[in-house]
């Protein structure tokens, strides 16, 4: 529970600064667009009316305000009552980070992982704003901790939840596919990598079960299909690229905006580039104002953390393989579609928020089967 408080005060410390100052550089533009959106549906239900509900995925602004707008329907400072909102979330999620890393290996590996989450100062101010980012970053971590089965599960969490008719784990895992949903309405995008997250979960929990034959089979029916739909599909998915890589090729802090991933070969040949990007920017030279100083020292915290994790990889894998082979699956594709489509630190810094999760996970138990903090803690105490 400390560290649930922790996150808790330092975030409602965030709200504080943001709603009494200018310094927050998250809470101006789309922070402004979702609260004017959720305005406005309140108004509408308030009004007796129902709000339409956007059938197209990209009206995001809309779609969040929607998420929002009880809260705008409460008399008084409704901003400050997402901002409240948002910081729980956060909270949530760094709890959740913390009982993850530490059902998953030890509590020094979930204090190490979530500490970052804690006190990195761009954790802590865009999850004092009312943008989306805490709520998806809060359901990536649950639907991780629930779709991951016993491995993952924490200590404090009952084995079984449900009445006595209902299998075991089936209610855990509905929850989980039911978490991913709610955040998918408000990051479509991310449905692939959730894909890819579940069936690797799902192929390496029943790898044994898999005869040589049968792999064949699927290599076969996988490299046929692939052949018949998977150009088109590649060519859709390249000029979805390059469009949202052009939107986000503007600002002070753009880089590389002449890069267009409008072929294979280009995309491939980038994607390492774009994943150290995407992942470690602001580099050195990037740094102009005073708040790329601030983010500097976390980028380099993520590339410390990235070394740690390369190293946690192994010893996580011996201790739960599905959850570990999915967080892998899902960081190295998504790390590597979120480089191709951005140009833009500051844009990275928000949403890289998404992964950056998993690399301190790794970290932590990299970290801490390195040191062996628990013998190290024991001797302190």
């Amino acid at each position: 529970m400390a560290v649930f408080l922790v996150a808790l005060a330092v975030r409602l410390a965030g709200v504080a600064i943001t709603s009494l100052t200018a310094l927050n550089p998250y809470a101006k533009a789309d922070a402004g667009r979702f609260a004017a959106s959720a305005a406005e549906t309140a108004a509408t239900l308030a009004a007796g009316g129902f709000p339409v509900i956007p059938t197209n995925p990209n009206r995001v602004v809309t779609l969040w305000g929607l998420f929002l707008s009880p809260l705008w329907l409460l008399p008084g400072p409704n901003r400050l009552y997402g901002r409240l909102f948002a910081a729980l979330l956060g909270t949530v999620a760094v709890y959740g980070l913390f009982r993850l890393g530490e059902a998953l290996h030890s509590q020094e590996a979930g204090l190490v992982a979530a500490l970052p989450l804690v006190c990195y100062p761009s954790f802590v101010f865009v999850h004092s704003t009312v943008l989306r980012e805490s709520f998806v970053l809060a359901g990536l971590v649950w639907a991780t901790i629930l779709l991951g089965g016993t491995e993952a599960v924490p200590s404090r969490l009952p084995e079984r939840l449900g009445p006595a008719w209902v299998p075991d784990g089936s209610i855990r895992l509905i929850a989980g596919f039911v978490t991913l949903g709610l955040i998918s309405v408000v990051r479509w995008e991310n449905l692939p990598l959730y894909t890819v997250a579940v069936g690797t979960g799902f192929a390496v929990g029943h790898r044994e079960e898999f005869t040589r034959l049968r792999l064949a089979a699927v290599g076969s029916v996988a490299t046929i299909s692939g052949l018949i739909v998977g150009r088109p599909l590649v060519r859709s998915a390249l000029d979805f690229l390059v469009t949202k890589r052009r939107r986000r090729s503007e600002g002070r802090t753009v880089y590389l905006p002449e890069f267009r991933s409008d072929t294979i070969p280009k995309a491939v040949a980038f994607a390492p580039v774009g994943v150290l990007y995407f992942l470690f920017t602001p580099f050195p030279w990037m740094v102009e104002t005073v708040a790329d100083a601030v983010v500097f020292p976390q980028a380099i915290g993520n590339l410390v953390a990235a070394v740690f994790a390369v190293a946690g990889v192994p010893f996580l894998w011996r201790r739960a393989e599905r959850t570990t082979g999915a967080l892998v699956a899902a960081f190295l594709l998504g790390t590597m579609l979120y480089g191709l489509v951005n140009a833009n630190v500051g844009t990275n810094v928000r949403q890289r928020q998404m992964f950056l999760w998993v690399l301190f996970l790794f970290a932590g138990v990299g970290i801490a089967a390195r040191f062996d903090l628990a013998d190290r803690l024991d001797q302190l105490g």
